[in-house]
């Protein structure tokens, strides 16, 4: 087959639209894109259109292309990292793209930053060019825009699934779902299968980067899935083992751990800010901070009784009660001594820049 095999346009709209994420390690054999994996992959989406259903790929890899033929230097900083995403990128898609077409499928790249999707004008334009993508039946691959800034796909898949309203977000990679505590540590590790709400205990099974391609881990999975179960879409952590895992998830078996929708009102703008990255210090609240904080209002120095950590601003933060009590998290505007300087009255965070952690009830 040649060209691309147009969908109905009916088909092609996002309530049917699949987002898939795979990860370095899932994709990435040493300094190339493994052909097999890629085709395992382009059949997972081909499987998916036989389904009536379409796929946005999110994969992952550009930097451990780019490092080989960075070569050797003086650390990794964030700079040379993007150096690397702007060699990788073009070879990376071409052997995506490659297995994509061996499958008879067109595909489009698409290069994003997280700002891209949570903008809300960006987004619109975003989201228009994505499923218009879909409807000419072409398969849009994306990845994060690591030459401006290295982020990590798990959150970019996560809005993206958020700003579409797809039908589930799937997050392959070399385990199977999330663990009661690390399987890697701990052979006596249990699954969790269904997750109704992530809750602070959870987070606790998370863990860092455990590969030596990624910039993800289970931590960035669990921030990835708070942002698109809080926008209602479904999520499922699983193994990178078959072409079969997507169709098997959408029709309710999935192999993983399956995180149920929790639709809530908050922004893009404000989940990105609060699970984009894993918290790297506190606020702990006053009973005015506390009140501010439940009727999601402006947080103001008055709030704030104390700073926990010495965070630099742009961290993600958590705020607590005097007891230790979780009530929220977003991301610091200025630094945990400028907070604790600030004259009362003066604002440390706007509503957007935070989401509360009480109690979220899951979709029926």
């Amino acid at each position: 087959m040649s060209g691309t095999e147009a969908l109905p346009a009916a088909e092609a709209t996002a309530s049917s639209c699949v987002v898939i994420k795979i990860g370095s390690s899932s994709l990435v054999e040493g300094a190339e894109v493994d052909a097999a994996k890629a085709d395992v992959v382009a059949a997972m989406v081909r499987r998916l259109r036989d389904e009536g259903l379409t796929a946005v790929v999110v994969a992952s890899g550009a930097i451990a292309l780019g490092r080989e033929t960075l070569g050797e230097g003086p650390g990794e900083t964030g700079t040379r990292r993007q150096v690397m995403a702007a060699l990788g990128q073009g070879p990376h898609f071409q052997a995506v793209g490659a297995a994509f077409a061996r499958q008879g499928l067109a595909s489009a790249q698409f290069l994003l930053t997280p700002r891209d999707i949570w903008d809300p004008e960006h987004g619109a334009s975003v989201r228009a060019a994505l499923l218009h993508t879909l409807a000419a039946g072409a398969v849009p691959v994306v990845n994060e825009n690591d030459a401006i800034m290295v982020r990590n796909n798990d959150v970019l898949a996560a809005l993206l699934a958020a700003r579409l309203g797809a039908r589930a977000l799937m997050l392959l990679t070399d385990v199977d779902g999330l663990y009661d505590r690390n399987p890697r540590l701990h052979p006596d590790a249990r699954r969790i299968d269904v997750v109704d709400v992530i809750t602070a205990d959870l987070e606790t099974a998370a863990t860092g980067a455990d590969s030596a391609h990624g910039t993800g881990g289970m931590a960035a999975k669990l921030g990835a899935a708070r942002i698109a179960t809080r926008s209602g879409v479904p999520t499922v952590i699983a193994r990178f083992d078959g072409a079969d895992a997507a169709v098997e998830a959408c029709r309710g078996r999935p192999r993983g751990t399956l995180v149920r929708a929790a639709r809530t009102d908050e922004p893009l703008r404000a989940l990105w800010s609060a699970f984009a990255q894993p918290p790297g210090g506190r606020l702990v609240c006053t009973p005015d901070g506390e009140s501010a904080l439940a009727a999601r209002g402006p947080l103001d120095r008055r709030g704030v009784a104390a700073a926990g950590g010495d965070f630099p601003a742009g961290t993600v933060i958590d705020l607590v009660t005097a007891h230790g009590d979780l009530l929220a998290r977003g991301r610091a505007r200025l630094g945990a001594k400028e907070i604790t300087r600030l004259p009362a009255g003066a604002p440390v965070l706007h509503p957007d820049e935070y989401v509360s952690l009480l109690e979220v009830e899951p979709c029926p």
